[in-house]
This record gives C-alpha cells, structure tokens and sequence, in this order.
C-alpha cells in the first residue's frame, strides 16, 4: 500500500474516532444535564395556575379547533 493511502485512512480512522468520541461525551453530558433539571421542572410544572377543577388530559377546545385547520391545511393543500 502507498504512503499516500495509508496516511489517508489513518486520517480517516482519526477523523471518525473523535468524532464518536465527541458525540458519545455529548450525549452523556445531555442525560446527565437532563437528570438535574428534572426536579426543577416538575416543581414548576406544580405551581401553574390552572384551575383544580379541570382534568389535566382535557384537551380545550380552542386548541382541537386549531390542530384540526392546521390538519387540513396540510393535507388538502
């Protein structure tokens, strides 16, 4: 084999490990980040202002009239 294609593939092999490398640290780094802050929002989520009254799964019906335009509009074009 060349010079020129071994120095080529090390390349190659160089250029993919730390490319694994950085995204694997990346995805640690997002679960870990997404393991503190998990707390923090469901205390916030907890202290909203909805009312007691409404079930929490209800979706408004403002909101289903919007989704369904929405849905036609995509669709029928």
């Amino acid at each position: 084999m060349s010079e020129l294609i071994s120095s080529g593939i090390n390349l190659m092999l160089t250029g993919m490990i730390t490319v694994f490398i950085f995204l694997a640290v990346l995805i640690i780094l997002i679960n870990i980040s997404a393991l503190l802050f998990k707390d923090n929002i469901q205390v916030q989520g907890s202290n909203s202002n909805t009312p007691l009254s409404k079930k929490s799964n209800e979706i408004p019906k403002e909101h289903l009239k919007i989704i369904n335009l929405i849905n036609k509009r995509i669709f029928n074009g």
